[in-house]
């Protein structure tokens, strides 16, 4: 799907993915108030006949090697779920797929309050109904993900984002005034020398807890599940109920994190980055990878690469473009100390 203005990154995307013979739908009101929405309503309708799943990208993504052989299998794997292969680096599913990645998981359950779109799949008959759901029931200014979460919740059908993810998002300027939002790339993608993905492998379902850096805020906050949906909290307070205090936590913190990152980054974010990454390890013990085990389970490659990208994740908002990667590979070794840290008060500590 994609707007005319890209329509040379379209075909370009079209043109990579030859063997699965895309179509590119445009937005059918291109000088109309921008709106993904029109355009998804279109391109979600374009199933081919006898199809058993159908795929939809963003014109802004690009596709790992071998994407096409690989989503196939993801598929056969998972036939009647919606399977989506990019989720943008600080969101609440991101941590889902960190999560996920520490405990040798193959997907992780979407957990925001949209579907993941830039690169979704879904069955074919889940993909016919959306248009008609979206012509009764979505606002015009109800953005595509939203109004394909609120389908997908209405219809049962849950949505799992691959670990790792298969696709990563453009830097491009934003149709839809998604600017302020900074960099949105992948959790982590494949790469040479990585074991075949075992699509067939676990998922880490929708958790009792999430924790969540919020790079619009700032700030470290808990997303605590309320029935199907999740209400905030912040983290301070649920660990200390645990037993981390805040003493501890300031001194480890002072200990951990490297001056090179402090002379970039502010120290309330890093102090609010480090509880976040505290509850992550929290979280993980809770489903059973204790404190020791934390540090050889970070250090395989997808967990590595996943964990790499937390820092400049959340703090894209308030670091230069060009800090990125020096920050998020500085921040690898004091994330595992925080991830142990929070572990230790976490699982089953009797």
């Amino acid at each position: 799907m994609a707007h005319p203005s890209r329509g040379p990154a379209a075909r370009r995307l079209q043109a990579d993915l030859a063997a699965l013979a895309p179509e590119v739908v445009f937005d059918p009101e291109p000088d109309g108030p921008p709106s993904a929405l029109r355009t998804a309503r279109r391109a979600w309708s374009a199933v081919a006949p006898g199809a058993t799943h159908h795929l939809v990208l963003q014109d802004d993504v690009v596709p790992c090697t071998g994407f096409a052989a690989r989503i196939a299998q993801a598929a056969q794997a998972r036939p009647d779920d919606g399977l989506a292969f990019f989720t943008e680096w600080g969101s609440r599913t991101a941590h889902m797929v960190r999560i996920a990645a520490l405990t040798g998981a193959s997907w992780a359950r979407a957990v925001d309050e949209y579907v993941p779109a830039p690169a979704l799949m879904l069955p074919a008959s889940v993909a016919r109904g959306f248009d008609e759901y979206a012509r009764l029931k979505a606002d015009r200014t109800t953005p595509d993900d939203v109004a394909l979460d609120d389908y997908l919740r209405e219809l049962g059908v849950g949505c799992y984002v691959s670990v790792p993810n298969l696709a990563d998002h453009l830097e491009a300027p934003s149709l839809t005034g998604n600017d302020h939002m900074g960099a949105r790339r992948c959790v982590c993608l494949p790469a040479d020398g990585d074991p075949p993905a075992d699509w067939t492998g676990p998922a880490v379902e929708a958790l009792p807890m999430v924790p969540q850096f919020s790079w619009w805020e700032g700030l470290s906050c808990i997303r605590v599940r309320d029935g199907d949906r999740y209400r905030k909290e912040w983290t301070a307070p649920i660990l200390a109920e645990r037993g981390l205090t805040a003493a501890e936590l300031r001194a480890t913190c002072a200990a951990a994190v490297p001056a090179a990152v402090r002379e970039i980054v502010s120290e309330l974010l890093i102090t609010q980055w480090w509880l976040t990454a505290c509850a992550l390890g929290m979280v993980a013990a809770d489903l059973g990878l204790s404190a020791d085990r934390i540090p050889a389970a970070a250090r395989r490659p997808v967990a590595a690469r996943a964990l790499a990208t937390m820092f400049p994740g959340g703090v894209r908002r308030f670091l230069p473009v060009g800090q990125f990667e020096r920050a998020g590979e500085l921040m690898v070794e004091p994330l595992i100390t925080a991830l142990c840290l929070g572990a230790r008060y976490g699982g089953n500590r009797s």
